[in-house]
């Protein structure tokens, strides 16, 4: 950054303000809830504040942030990952450079990943019912209670359920994988 350091500082503080909701989208892709989010930004913040310095220009403040976002989001999945329903990291990383690929093409052609394909493919197996519960989570925080005072079960056997269609759900997503062929 071509910049005086208070100036630098606040600009980076302009940045990251800026970035945030493409950069906790991102680490969202990487973590099985949003729970963890939170503390992803505040260390991310503070390791980014850390190395400014690698910062050199404006124009290169967001793929930089992603790799701290995603260095640190893998970290906390990894504590995360005593939970077996989360997709492995292997698969994820899969994920990622795909969106991330795309993302980088300039002439988008508009063909969904095949891992989104099987992702749509599983979720559609779902009844609408167990649809609804499995991506409340992603929607907002509280949802999964709020469809548990909807119904007549508890919060926590829809949660032990959710973790169930879970568990079909990265078994099935899998199993579309191995069945798909690979991209010439």
């Amino acid at each position: 950054m071509d910049f005086e350091d208070q100036e630098k500082g606040s600009q980076l503080l302009q940045l990251f303000a800026r970035h945030n909701r493409e950069l906790r989208a991102y680490s969202r892709l990487i973590l099985p809830s949003v729970d963890p989010i939170d503390d992803v930004m505040q260390e991310a913040s503070i390791v980014i504040w850390e190395k400014q310095d690698q910062l050199h220009h404006e124009g290169e403040f967001l793929p930089w942030a992603k790799v701290i976002v995603r260095n640190i989001s893998f970290q906390h999945r990894r504590k995360l990952f005593r939970d077996r329903h989360v997709f492995d990291d292997e698969l994820l990383e899969r994920i990622l450079n795909e969106e991330e690929a795309e993302h980088d093409e300039e002439s988008h052609s508009g063909d969904s990943s095949k891992e989104y394909g099987a992702l749509i493919t599983c979720l559609n197996k779902f009844s609408d019912e167990r649809r609804q519960l499995i991506l409340a989570p992603y929607g907002k925080p509280g949802a999964v209670k709020e469809l548990a005072e909807q119904s007549t079960r508890s919060p926590n056997s829809l949660y032990k359920l959710l973790q169930r269609l879970r568990s079909k759900l990265v078994r099935c997503v899998e199993t579309e994988l191995k069945a798909t062929p690979a991209r010439s």
